[in-house]
């Protein structure tokens, strides 16, 4: 039996270190669960819309300054 092990992304990080349920997430949010889970595993890429979403969400339930290279890894190239 072969278990894939991944590195988790920010957004997971961010999530685990601040014990937000991805229940609430997706209430703040306006994505499903779900669809939440396939971006914080790392199996899907957000749109520019779904980050906004996801940064806006975390900010009103962590009430942090978050900004979305906070969640994503951006890149600058």
């Amino acid at each position: 039996m072969c278990t894939i092990l991944h590195m988790p992304t920010r957004l997971e990080q961010f999530l685990k270190s601040r014990q937000i349920k991805p229940a609430h997430l997706a209430r703040e949010s306006g994505y499903s669960r779900q669809h939440l889970l396939r971006i914080r595993m790392g199996r899907m890429e957000p749109t520019r819309r779904c980050i906004a979403a996801i940064v806006g969400a975390c900010r009103r339930l962590t009430h942090e300054a978050v900004k979305a290279d906070d969640l994503f890894d951006l890149g600058t190239d």
